[in-house]
């Protein structure tokens, strides 16, 4: 067990770094106070923080307004911090607040070269800090101490895996595919690679005609798949996946302007943008990570950790987050519960306002780490955590309990 620390209130951060930041104007600190807030996870307006990459990415659009929504059900005062891609901004944001009292901060990193530092700060200051989706292969919160309460991360690769499966099918099982990725050395971009390498293995009548890299971003992806339209011709090209929807997007705006129309297109990340290109027909489908949900899950988890001064058992400090599949045939469903309201009951995602009936409202799994780094090679002389590794023999009692706790919002 380690000390609990009082959250302190803390400061806006426009002053701090006007051009990073951007300071949300929903959380608790304005407006009426949420009600029937538990006594032991009221904020009571103290400063919560979430760095993230950039509001011009519709996933990260979607992930602020869920992490504005959690943290305005507590009474927080959120604050929001963008880095625009670059790490050492995200790591400076980090630190000026740590330094201003901070103790609740949750982050989705541009890629994983500042978790680390981020951690290390973290631990020394008695703040809670939660990561979600980058992490080197084969490191995890064990490595930092206990203030590095919980990574989480979709199953990139079996969401991959799962997408390029749907492609692959519509296409008929035969023709060429142009897949578009993300950012080049990022964990999801790398993981989900091993996931389209994966299918297309299965399916000996798909070519990869050609792949290039997305950087996330549409205008990156419009101007990468332009150039391969122009190399290989429309003609050749029978199906697109884009590593996230603004690539796809990005794809479907140059085939557009190319006059090429008719190829199924996939993504993932289930953006507002996506759903009406999958209304439309012109792409074929996008799989949703519940963006803000990941914000909204991710703020609770640091919460918590803060709130009842423990760490989490061993098991829930890498965790695996659920998602859907998302063609036309469900999107009215999706939209109307997912996009046309907040439908979480985020107070009872707590565990500390809830002990007894605390409900996760999607699927949250163990992370099996031997599963989710098989692509790397281990370091010379690893071994797996020993707290985890000890606690391993109980992975799927501890999947079974969260399983029975979700209750909201089921999806089977």
């Amino acid at each position: 067990m380690k000390k609990k620390y009082l959250l302190g209130v803390g400061v806006l951060v426009v002053s701090l770094l006007p051009m990073a930041a951007c300071s949300s104007p929903s959380g608790g600190s304005s407006g009426t106070p949420a009600a029937n807030v538990p006594a032991s996870v009221d904020l009571n307006g103290q400063t919560v923080v979430g760095l993230f990459t950039s509001l011009n990415n519709d996933y990260y659009a979607n992930w602020n307004e869920g992490a504005q929504q959690a943290v305005a059900a507590f009474n927080g005062k959120y604050v929001a911090m963008t880095n625009e891609g670059d790490p050492a901004t995200q790591l400076q944001q980090f630190q000026q607040q740590v330094d201003a009292g901070v103790k609740i901060i949750f982050v989705t990193a541009p890629d994983s070269s500042d978790v680390p530092e981020m951690a290390r700060i973290a631990n020394q200051n008695g703040v809670c800090l939660v990561n979600t989706w980058e992490e080197d292969p084969w490191d995890s919160p064990f490595n930092y101490g206990d203030q590095y309460e919980t990574y989480l991360s979709p199953s990139n690769q079996e969401v991959a895996y799962e997408m390029a499966k749907t492609l692959f099918d519509k296409m008929g099982g035969t023709g060429n595919f142009v897949y578009l990725t993300g950012h080049p050395g990022a964990t999801p971009d790398i993981q989900r690679q091993v996931g389209v390498q994966r299918a297309l293995a299965e399916y000996p009548g798909i070519t990869e005609l050609a792949t290039q890299p997305g950087e996330w971003d549409r205008g990156t992806a419009r101007d990468a798949m332009a150039g391969i339209i122009n190399r290989y011709g429309g003609s050749k090209i029978d199906g697109v996946m884009g590593q996230n929807d603004d690539v796809a997007i990005g794809a479907l705006n140059a085939l557009t302007e190319a006059g090429i129309s008719g190829v199924p297109i996939v993504g993932i990340d289930g953006t507002k943008d996506a759903m009406n290109f999958v209304q439309s027909g012109e792409m074929y489908a996008t799989y949703s990570s519940l963006p803000q949900w990941q914000a909204g899950f991710a703020f609770i988890q640091s919460l918590d950790a803060c709130k009842s001064g423990k760490t989490p058992d061993p098991l829930n400090r890498q965790l695996w987050t659920g998602g859907f599949l998302i063609t036309k045939d469900n999107l009215a469903a999706y939209q109307s519960t997912y996009l046309d309201q907040d439908p979480y009951d985020w107070v009872k995602m707590s565990r500390v306002a809830h002990p007894d009936d605390w409900d996760p409202q999607n699927q949250v799994t163990v992370i099996d780490m031997n599963q989710m780094w098989s692509y790397a090679d281990k370091p010379a002389g690893y071994q797996l955590p020993q707290a985890y590794a000890d606690a391993y023999s109980t992975i799927d009692a501890v999947n079974a309990e969260w399983d029975s706790h979700w209750k909201l919002l089921r999806r089977d």
